[in-house]
């Protein structure tokens, strides 16, 4: 390495770093542990993404059951909302709220949670539509069980397949999303690190060191892989055909 005069230096002695240590996955551009960077990344990006699957949860559940149960107006009245929601690009979303909250986790998360729970709502909705015809169910009404005694003891049971298969379909595109928000720049702030902070630094220095950006996209591909994997695998066990 070359300083400003042209001579070379040893960044490593520079910065009194003992000689029997080692970094699996090399350096950044400011000589941090790069394989700790993608470890910090990783578990911010999984935080991000879990909360953004419970919030989604919260929000597309409850709404999906009342927009299926009670139908008719109240149907059509949140069927519409939800494509107003839906018309709004993410990308114009996350912009605004950049602008009105500081970038950051919470800004991320209000961003990924103000569309996504609208796909669950979507299919909740159409399960309780099929569902409140079932006989066991009209049965159970006229015996006079309550709307809430109901929704606990047989809707959200005959709904689990469903939750738990949109939910893990949900995580890797929250992942991805944060990550593409992080890489151009209006995501998580330095110095804390993201898979998309990481995807950035990598991508400024990767003509002459390309595994900075490698690595990460490659930890990042790992991820939706498997995170999609799981779905389909929960989908196939689910499945009542198979």
């Amino acid at each position: 390495m070359k300083n400003a005069n042209g001579k070379v230096v040893d960044a490593y002695k520079e910065n009194k770093i003992p000689k029997n240590r080692t970094y699996i996955l090399g350096t950044d551009y400011l000589g941090r542990d790069l394989f700790a960077r993608i470890l910090y990344g990783t578990r911010l990006s999984l935080i991000i993404a879990f909360l953004a699957a419970l919030v989604d949860l919260a929000i597309g559940l409850p709404y999906g059951i009342i927009s299926g149960w009670l139908g008719g107006t109240v149907d059509i009245v949140l069927q519409r909302l939800i494509e107003i929601i839906s018309a709004v690009p993410k990308m114009i979303i996350a912009i605004l709220l950049m602008l009105v909250l500081k970038p950051g986790l919470s800004s991320i998360i209000l961003s990924i949670v103000f569309t996504g729970w609208i796909p669950m709502a979507r299919l909740i909705r159409g399960q309780t539509l099929h569902l409140r015809q079932q006989e066991y169910l009209q049965a159970a009404l006229t015996m006079g069980i309550s709307p809430l005694r109901l929704t606990f003891k047989h809707l959200i049971p005959n709904l689990s397949s469903t939750i738990i298969i949109q939910t893990m379909f949900s995580i890797p595109s929250a992942i991805f999303f944060e990550a593409f928000l992080s890489f151009i720049g209006i995501g998580i702030p330095a110095p804390n690190a993201s898979l998309g902070t990481l995807l950035s630094d990598g991508q400024k220095a990767f003509r002459f060191l390309p595994y900075q950006m490698w690595e990460p996209a490659l930890v990042l591909c790992v991820l939706m892989l498997a995170f999609n994997f799981a779905a389909d695998g929960l989908r196939d066990i689910f499945d009542p055909k198979v």
